[in-house]
């Protein structure tokens, strides 16, 4: 029991410093245009190449990680993240800032995909969604850390994006050291054909709803601060009330989904959650408090994480976890490297610095469209 809730914390350090160096962008972004990126476009740009990268590792990180062992592909990737963060860092254009993102982000990938599997390898029952919930909320703790810290570096860009390559080689200690070799407890000999036939439908499905979730909170993050700039805030505030977002979701994500399994109403709080979540953001460009409704916007952002990841564990059995999370993955990566360029595009062609964030209520609905259809296809398998 001890040893695999030390695993789980070796893991979240590593998530937490993914969420540093993901973020870093968003954080930074105004002091980016005019420097790495020419306008709004790029900018959404290299925040989705990060994600971009993952859409084409993904699957194939699946496959190698079921035979060459999780911990390989771990180490790999948080190696990979170091590299492409100071790629990054010594970017002078767009194109150089662009390749540093993907190798980064190739390494966030496999980072996601090895931590996703080693906590449903190593939790299950009533322990899975608590798991799964400190395991997710690394990530947007990350997140909160550098929308918090690096405008504090003032102008001095550069410094932002060399503190996060460092942080991102600083986890890959503990990782090496730490972690044990082999697999977990629930762990299975993978399948090498792939998944079964009535495991795609529910996994696809629920792989949406993550994908246009997430690219929600993405966008919610990565452009509030420069919507916040136009409407007269300083970068250092706007910073600072956005990241609100991340640290509010804190407080649910361990506990929130474990709660609303306990209350047998999952799919209510989901539900629930994601159209407050789309009610917050059009509170804030409405002209109402950016401290309350982004922080209520992180809140509601939590429960439904946990919930949704079970939602993929349930559609896969133990022996096609490694190639389904490759699956999963894929669309979420792939959602989150068309969508936020797409948001910053609606800037470009609008000029409404709240187009991106309308953009955001948007993919909330579509995440509701998804999840009906999750509940119609495992209605229909479990019959």
């Amino acid at each position: 029991m001890r040893s695999r809730w030390f695993d789980l914390l070796v893991l979240a350090a590593s998530r937490v410093a993914m969420g540093a160096q993901f973020q870093v962008v968003g954080a930074l972004g105004p002091l980016l245009i005019g420097t790495l990126a020419a306008d709004w476009t790029e900018l959404g740009s290299l925040i989705g190449a990060y994600s971009l990268a993952g859409v084409f590792v993904a699957l194939p990180a699946g496959w190698v990680m079921a035979r060459l062992g999780d911990r390989r592909v771990l180490l790999a990737g948080v190696g990979l993240m170091a590299a492409g963060g100071a790629v990054l860092a010594l970017a002078e254009g767009f194109g150089m800032a662009m390749a540093g993102r993907l190798v980064s982000g190739v390494g966030g990938a496999l980072l996601a995909i090895a931590c996703a599997k080693m906590v449903l390898d190593r939790f299950s029952g009533a322990s899975l969604a608590p798991a799964l919930g400190l395991m997710l909320m690394a990530w947007p703790c990350g997140i909160g850390i550098a929308l918090l810290v690096l405008p504090m570096l003032g102008g001095d860009w550069r410094a932002g994006l060399w503190l996060s390559a460092a942080v991102c080689l600083a986890s890959f200690v503990p990782l090496l050291l730490a972690l044990p070799r082999g697999e977990g407890a629930g762990a299975a000999p993978a399948r090498r054909g792939g998944l079964l036939r009535g495991e795609w439908a529910p996994l696809l499905t629920a792989g949406s709803v993550w994908g246009f979730y997430n690219a929600a909170y993405v966008v919610a993050l990565g452009f509030a601060p420069a919507f916040l700039v136009a409407r007269g805030w300083g970068v250092e505030a706007a910073g600072a009330v956005t990241s609100l977002i991340g640290f509010a979701i804190l407080p649910l994500l361990p506990m929130g989904g474990a709660l609303a399994e306990r209350a047998g109403r999952p799919v209510a709080v989901t539900v629930g959650c994601m159209l407050g979540m789309a009610g917050c953001l059009l509170a804030v460009v409405a002209g109402l408090s950016p401290w309350v409704f982004l922080t209520l916007f992180g809140v509601l952002t939590a429960p439904p994480a946990s919930l949704v990841m079970a939602m993929v564990g349930r559609a896969l059995s133990p022996a096609s976890r490694a190639f389904g999370m490759g699956v999963h993955y894929t669309l979420f990566y792939g959602s989150l490297a068309v969508l936020p360029p797409l948001a910053g595009l609606a800037r470009d062609v609008t000029g409404a610095p709240a187009a991106p964030l309308l953009a955001g209520v948007g993919f909330l609905a579509v995440a509701l469209a998804a999840l009906a259809a999750y509940l119609r296809v495992m209605a229909r398998r479990e019959a």
